[in-house]
């Protein structure tokens, strides 16, 4: 075997370090530990929270016995489709509502779920023409035009949305969360609202029919609409199980400046909610009725209604078994090996069609956001965790050299 030239010898070295920078990148990415980055949250709030875990291309969940999971589907709601919307419990319709009630649903992948919510805030008496649905799928007017196919993550359903009387209105592109938030609040700015409630997409409502003096999820939220109107107080927020639904006080948006779109995802939270409490702008929680975290769909969301014949009917074995499948829907979420946002991923469909983003590139791509959130968090702070005002932080501390007061030793 002759022996290598020079030249030759130079090009396997270069090679082999390419490679090398090839390993160690893909090592760096593939490890990161979603525990380390995790723990800037409080311990109550990383269950209940809606933004992204940091976790790196989590692998699907895998398929145990009972799992309450439905396999997808292209439509989860038959009735609908063949233009047969059921009844509400009569006793879910108000009629004496002397305001708005504006809701404001954000989505950018996922119809199924988002479809879900919508139709069980309707069968809980929030009337459709109060539900806005925020297309911040980032596909410009490809959903309106009804070019996308309900694989494509990010397909909605204009049609069936109108069908339900619910209205839609998009963002100019691809928001953050923390964006979408500061647009909810300059869309109920442009509306002249002084308040809005806004819910997540991936949440199921029901209306407690175990209480003796039942009142629907739209009664009851009605009902602390109004109990906070006539008490004006400083108020600023009304969390029903957390922000799961969220009552906001326009005004106080205003006065802390929105949300901090510099940090887009995990602990933007923190931050505006501390920086409301800084500004004395009460945060109280409040409840409606139950509200489930989930990330899977119904077979068919029909079970979301009353029976034909049956409206008035309470607590009924459909109304239990629903209760208990939705339970076993959240159990599912907050316990799968994929994290509790899962879901987010799972569609893959829709290759060629306008927009398109590769999924599982573009969870990638938020987790990078989150991980940068979080470390921007720190700057602005010079600390981590959301008790600031705990630490002695007040509304000016931002972005100074401040440090926590820590508790002595």
């Amino acid at each position: 075997m002759p022996p290598i030239s020079l030249n030759r010898r130079a090009i396997l070295a270069f090679g082999g370090a390419f490679i090398f920078v090839l390993l160690l990148s893909g090592a760096v990415t593939n490890h990161v530990r979603p525990d380390l980055v995790q723990k800037h949250l409080p311990d109550s709030w990383r269950s209940t929270s809606q933004l992204p875990p940091p976790q790196q291309d989590p692998p699907p969940p895998p398929k145990k016995e009972g799992n309450p999971e439905q396999a997808w589907q292209e439509e989860i709601f038959p009735l609908a489709k063949a233009g047969k919307i059921p009844k509400i419990n009569p006793k879910n319709v108000v009629n004496d509502v002397n305001f708005k009630t504006p809701l404001l649903i954000g989505f950018t992948r996922n119809w199924y779920l988002l479809e879900q919510a919508v139709v069980s805030y309707l069968a809980a008496g929030w009337p459709a023409s109060q539900l806005i649905v925020i297309d911040n799928s980032g596909v410009m007017d490809s959903n309106l035009r009804g070019l996308l196919t309900p694989k494509n993550p990010w397909y909605l359903n204009h049609t069936r949305l109108t069908q339900l009387g619910v209205s839609i209105q998009r963002t100019p592109t691809l928001l953050s969360f923390a964006q979408l938030q500061n647009f909810f609040t300059n869309y109920a700015i442009e509306q002249d609202w002084g308040y809005y409630f806004w819910s997540h997409m991936d949440v199921v409502v029901l209306s407690d029919e175990l209480l003796p003096n039942y009142k629907s999820v739209y009664d009851r939220a009605v009902e602390v609409l109004g109990n906070t109107l006539a008490e004006r107080r400083h108020w600023g927020l009304k969390l029903f199980a957390y922000d799961w639904l969220t009552l906001v006080n326009v005004e106080a948006m205003k006065d802390v400046g929105g949300w901090d779109t510099q940090i887009p995802f995990y602990m933007t939270d923190c931050d505006l909610y501390e920086r409301l409490a800084m500004k004395n702008w009460t945060q109280d929680p409040v409840s409606a009725g139950f509200i489930y975290d989930v990330g899977s769909h119904l077979k068919d969301l029909a079970v979301l209604y009353p029976e034909e014949g049956h409206e008035t009917e309470l607590n009924t074995t459909r109304f239990q078994n629903l209760k208990k499948e939705l339970e076993a829907m959240m159990k599912e979420k907050q316990s799968n090996d994929g994290g509790r946002n899962y879901w987010q991923a799972r569609q893959d469909g829709g290759q060629g069609e306008p927009f398109w983003r590769n999924p599982k590139g573009f969870e990638r791509g938020i987790n990078f956001w989150i991980d940068k959130g979080r470390e921007l968090f720190r700057l602005k702070w010079n600390y981590g965790e959301c008790d600031l005002i705990a630490k002695g932080y007040g509304i000016d501390d931002g972005w100074t050299d401040k440090k926590p007061i820590m508790p002595t030793p």
